[in-house]
């Protein structure tokens, strides 16, 4: 497909999308139905037939399948089992175990476009020159940005595989290199731009005007912080290798999801029943393009909204609520119901580098215990104490100043809970042990 003509069914009329996702609904449903046995045994479970699904309100007759479902048995979920591509995985830092998500060409070709969609949408062009620091390898989100800047016809540095801060920072500031766009975590431009000022750097004179970051929610202390040090326009995105992805416009108020590609529902969590627009609930998704792994009515764990399809930008697919919370992501600390993304927004709200915060028990009582990276300061302490206890309801056991932070997983993990088993439980108590000492 052309890229100029995908560009433009973002805005299609709303009569059209519907038309179009019924059309592909009941040719997915008749093909995850013949060829995986996941969606056929879920169907059949409830004495449905392909013909029964003829409307996208006919989908809420299916039963909901889960990434455990995808986890305990991946080849299920797989509609082309003759003609696949490569597969990518997931962490597994969930707990519920590595998700593997295989693709056919078929798949990657719409991934690719989807993501070239994307990044057209937070505001690149064929004229930039893409810094892609989003991992490559058995994570598929660095090779399907890099695939998605190229089919925008960017220029691409595909620089995920360097181990310092400061090699990014050469490589910014390499006169040859010069890039104006940059992709990855939010976190890296933070720590990067920290370690740039404290050199005597200015982020703010880099050649980067712009960013698409993803990969973990966004509080807007975190962007208001990466835009202010870098001096450049912050765009936040969102994906999942199993459904596919979404960006900001211009707006910067939500994610355009991609309709034409992915049919979203928003439900209670408790009692799966749908919820009204603009309340927020569990993101339910079916895919209407892949053949490789399928999602048919897939529960995301990711808690948004949708708030309407109108847009100033023009675009007419549905606008989501940016992530702030996945359900499984959400705590109980000291009776309160928490979620990481209210820590981080309560902290990045002061002037620090970084943090870490663990919850543990002792004694059958929840301690929370800070680490922060900044100067020493009983000023910036109380500060720190007063914004968590009004933003999150509680108050830490203790904080701490700290020089320098472990990197806690692939992303970086800022909140862990060691009530909770997990491998990177083990690195948590390794650094609070050489700390203490």
């Amino acid at each position: 497909m052309d890229l100029k003509e995908f560009i433009q069914m973002q805005y299609m009329k709303p009569d059209e999308i519907i038309k179009l996702q019924e059309k592909r609904l009941r040719k997915i449903i008749r093909f995850a139905y013949d060829n995986a046995k996941l969606y056929h045994d879920k169907l059949k479970s409830v004495n449905l037939k392909p013909e029964d699904i003829k409307k996208v309100e006919d989908l809420r007759k299916i039963p909901f399948s889960s990434k455990e479902d995808i986890v305990k048995d991946p080849f299920g979920a797989v509609g082309d089992k003759k003609n696949l591509y490569k597969l990518h995985t997931t962490s597994g830092t969930s707990g519920k175990g590595e998700t593997i998500v295989y693709f056919t060409y078929n798949d990657w070709e719409h991934y690719a476009i989807q993501n070239a969609r994307c990044l057209n949408s937070a505001g690149f062009t064929k004229d930039d020159i893409v810094y892609n620091a989003t991992p490559y390898g058995m994570f598929f989100a660095g090779q399907v940005l890099h695939d998605g800047a190229k089919v925008l016809g960017a220029f691409i540095i595909p620089a995920s595989t360097l181990k310092t801060g400061w090699a990014h920072i050469n490589n910014i500031k390499n006169p040859f290199f010069k890039p104006t766009a940059f992709v990855g975590l939010p976190q890296y431009l933070l720590r990067w731009g920290h370690t740039y000022i404290a050199a005597g750097g200015e982020p703010s004179k880099s050649t980067l005007k712009k960013a698409y970051v993803l990969g973990e929610p966004v509080p807007p202390t975190v962007r208001e912080k990466i835009e202010q040090m870098w001096g450049l326009d912050c765009r936040i995105g969102y994906g999942l290798s199993e459904i596919g992805a979404s960006a900001e416009c211009d707006e910067k108020n939500g994610y355009h999801w991609c309709e034409d590609e992915v049919i979203v529902e928003v439900i209670d969590p408790k009692t799966g029943e749908p919820v009204e627009e603009d309340e927020k609930g569990e993101l339910v998704y079916t895919t209407l393009t892949k053949t490789g792994t399928l999602a048919i009515r897939y529960k995301s764990g990711d808690e948004s909204a949708i708030l309407g399809r109108d847009c100033p930008c023009g675009r007419t697919h549905a606008k989501l609520r940016l992530i702030e919370t996945r359900l499984d992501d959400l705590m109980k600390v000291k009776g309160t119901l928490v979620s990481p993304y209210t820590i981080e927004h309560a902290m990045f709200a002061h002037d620090i580098k970084g943090f870490l915060c663990v919850i543990d028990k002792e004694k059958d009582s929840d301690v929370i215990r800070i680490y922060v990276k900044a100067k020493e300061s009983n000023t910036l302490q109380n500060q720190l104490i007063s914004e968590i206890k009004t933003t999150a309801s509680f108050s830490p056991t203790f904080i701490k100043f700290i020089k320098d932070l472990p990197q806690i997983g692939r992303k970086g993990k800022r909140v862990v809970d060691l009530r909770k088993e997990s491998p990177l439980n083990k690195l948590v108590y390794e650094f609070e042990d050489s700390v203490s000492k």
